[in-house]
């Protein structure tokens, strides 16, 4: 499973959890890393449903949250930042974000 970069900084800055489902046919257990906003529970990555149980999938998501907070994603964040128009635009962005969610 790949992770893009834009996942990462989701999973970084948002309170995130790791939930789990069992596919119909396979029987198989699979993980989503989600975050909660606003009541609305919204996938970040999720895997393909390869464990034999509910806790195996719950382990192996939390262990790869785990990971992704603890990777140094500042120069990627400071570049991103820098290619969005600087500091101030970036807020300014943000804002525009947040008042559209209300």
């Amino acid at each position: 499973m790949g992770l893009s970069l834009l996942s990462a900084l989701q999973i970084q800055g948002n309170e995130t959890f790791v939930d789990t489902y069992r596919h119909n046919k396979s029987r198989k257990y699979g993980y989503a890393i989600t975050h909660n906003e606003d009541k609305y529970c919204r996938p970040i990555i999720s895997c393909d449903p390869v464990y034999d149980s509910r806790k195996d999938a719950l382990i192996a998501g939390n262990k790869l949250m785990g990971q992704v907070k603890e990777l140094d994603l500042s120069p990627q964040r400071k570049s991103l930042v820098d290619t969005m128009g600087g500091e101030e635009t970036t807020k300014t962005i943000n804002s525009i974000v947040q008042a559209s969610k209300k």
